[in-house]
């Protein structure tokens, strides 16, 4: 039996369809690194790695580099609780005043090293998936040099903190050595999700300087003196017990004993508050308010550390309410800009 010959122009057609076919079935197979997130050129070893889609390309490359940041918060998250657990000292955890309420390590960190180099585009739903990459070496490198000048201030101010000359100086080097501790911490458990030891090792825990912060703040106390005076005159009317403890609340607040304390550096604390009825020639009555406050040296003779202002006016149509309203006005304004000073005392870690 005699086949029939075929047409060749059939046959150019279904070799084409054949063609086509086979060509839309290697577009449709994705790359390996779509499913499994790695690629023989960015290996685990070398590389964290992490997939993101989206309906265009910057879209896609920004969930990739999203869910890199969230992978790597998330193991950095685990680290830190393992970091704070061994940084305590003797089972206490040192956090019992304001001044250390903000040394928490960070779990948001912005990752500038982060690349996308590959992308791919479903041709059946038309999203875009792309392979975001963090080299694991040069993220060391990035923390090797931060953590080079952290350590280099913390041992500064280290040996500040032992410092008996100001007592205030001592604790203000302490709460800043707590901070660098726990920058340090955070860029140590960076460098443990890499898996590599980037950081040199450090003279000092941040337990041991949150305990050195403890014994600073038991080691000091403040005593503190608040006289009304006449604004004229200058002479004393008499004590200003709210204005005393307006202050000393303040400062336990802050972590500060307040009060004679047995084998403590005692620093005096001197707030006065001028005032004085002022003639405006109106039928309501004004008085006026002169507030100042200093923190003294424990030396007997020494200079003031840090010093505060306050002034004001208040009315009223009546005498006596008038003048409570000035004292009390004063008495807030002026314990408030003296917490101010202090807190900006110990906020600057240069202050001179």
């Amino acid at each position: 039996m005699r086949l029939k010959r075929l047409d060749p122009f059939l046959v150019a057609l279904l070799l084409l369809g054949l063609s086509g076919l086979l060509g839309c079935a290697s577009i449709a197979q994705a790359p390996a690194w779509v499913e499994s997130a790695r690629s023989p050129e960015y290996s685990k070893e070398k590389f964290v790695t992490a997939l993101g889609t989206g309906e265009n390309l910057e879209l896609a490359r920004g969930a990739a580099k999203s869910e890199l940041s969230r992978i790597f918060s998330a193991e950095l998250k685990s680290e830190i609780e393992l970091i704070d657990q061994e940084s305590v000292v003797g089972d206490q955890v040192f956090q019992s005043s304001e001044m250390l309420t903000t040394t928490i390590i960070s779990t948001e960190v912005q990752l500038e090293g982060v690349e996308v180099p590959l992308h791919w585009r479903d041709p059946r739903s038309g999203e875009i998936w792309a392979l975001a990459v963090l080299e694991r070496r040069k993220e060391c490198l990035r923390i090797r040099s931060e953590g080079k000048d952290l350590i280099t201030r913390l041992d500064s101010l280290s040996a500040n903190s032992k410092t008996r000359s100001s007592p205030l100086v001592a604790v203000r080097s302490a709460l800043h050595a707590v901070k660098l501790g726990v920058a340090l911490d955070g860029l140590q458990a960076r460098s443990r999700v890499l898996g590599s030891p980037c950081l040199t090792q450090r003279s000092v825990s941040t337990g041991a300087l949150k305990a050195r912060v403890d014994a600073s703040l038991a080691g000091l106390s403040f005593v503190v003196a608040a006289t009304e005076l006449d604004l004229r005159t200058g002479r004393s009317t008499g004590l200003l017990p709210q204005l005393q403890e307006r202050i000393a609340g303040n400062l336990t607040r802050m972590g500060f004993q307040v009060g004679p304390a047995q084998g403590a550096t005692v620093i005096p604390i001197d707030a006065r508050l001028r005032l004085g009825r002022v003639d405006r020639g109106t039928e309501w009555i004004e008085y006026r308010w002169e507030g100042s406050a200093e923190i003294g040296s424990p030396v007997q003779g020494g200079r003031t550390v840090i010093a505060a202002k306050s002034e004001g006016a208040e009315s009223h149509p009546t005498d006596s309410t008038a003048r409570l309203r000035a004292r009390r006005k004063g008495e807030l304004d002026l314990a408030s800009q003296l917490n101010a000073r202090l807190e900006a005392f110990l906020d600057a870690e240069n202050h001179d």
